[in-house]
């Protein structure tokens, strides 16, 4: 059901409009990479900064952040 590309000869060299499109994927996936790492970066920061209010959250429910902050005073 599905048509195949046809293959092509690695022999050949590429045309203008081929080398055009190539060039603009190639800038495309630099791009889309750079994206990606800013995205798992700023992710990271939001689960780090969520880890830290959820385990402020639960010392403080407990007490145990107030008797540990009572001792370093």
């Amino acid at each position: 059901m599905s048509h195949a590309e046809p293959v092509a000869d690695d022999n050949l060299p590429l045309d203008r409009a081929e080398r055009a499109e190539l060039d603009w994927l190639r800038t495309e996936n630099a791009l889309l990479r750079t994206e990606r790492d800013i995205l798992v970066r700023v992710a990271s920061g939001f689960a780090d900064d969520a880890n830290v209010t959820l385990l402020a959250r639960r010392s403080h429910a407990d007490g145990s952040w107030t008797d540990r902050h009572k001792e370093t005073s």
